[in-house]
């Protein structure tokens, strides 16, 4: 088997992998983040053939957008409720009439994908200093935010071959899309 069909199998192995944390974390504090996460690589699937092209990278930045918003405390998005809706807004207005180049785009996926990291870094230290305990939930979370980053910053520089480099960080997104199927945050099992 040549690598394109090695790559092809891991896309469609992550997708169908990724869609099970979001009924492993229902009820959970991250079940919208892992609900927005499942539904974004069947909806860039059914646009490819359903409008036989590939789907805009505008789709990413505003799901990545809602994606951070989703990590955001509760009581915080009530608190800064008008700051959330000003910045959707923002949002929603530079992605449909600013027409950033590739690389910006990139560089923007690529910022919010850091916020998201230093969002779960934050509950990662914040558990371990007044529960004196390392969840390795947010530990991986913050590796799979990682390689996303890395992703992203490969596709913008091309520091590395792409077709090995994706095969190797789908392998690792694969996995932590196992862990997260099999645990939820609050386990007891994955907290040291």
């Amino acid at each position: 088997m040549n690598l394109i069909g090695i790559s092809q199998i891991l896309f469609y192995t992550s997708v169908v992998i990724w869609l099970i944390p979001a009924f492993r974390q229902y009820h959970s504090k991250l079940f919208v983040f892992f609900f927005i996460l499942a539904l974004m690589d069947p909806i860039s699937i059914a646009y490819l053939y359903i409008l036989n092209k590939v789907i805009p990278v505008e789709f990413y930045l505003f799901a990545n957008y809602v994606l951070l918003i989703s990590l955001i405390d509760r009581e915080a998005l009530k608190r800064n409720l008008f700051f959330v809706v000003i910045s959707f807004i923002i949002i929603l207005f530079l992605i449909t009439f600013a027409n950033f180049s590739i690389n910006q785009n990139f560089i923007i996926l690529i910022s919010i994908q850091f916020l998201m990291l230093a969002i779960i870094l934050k509950r990662f230290i914040v558990n371990y200093a007044f529960e004196k305990s390392i969840n390795l939930f947010y530990l991986l979370l913050c590796f799979y935010f990682l390689t996303n980053i890395t992703k992203f910053f490969n596709v913008l520089t091309g520091f590395a071959d792409a077709t090995a480099f994706f095969i190797i960080t789908s392998i690792a997104q694969i996995i932590f899309g196992l862990f997260f199927s099999i645990f939820r945050e609050d386990n007891p099992k994955i907290i040291l």
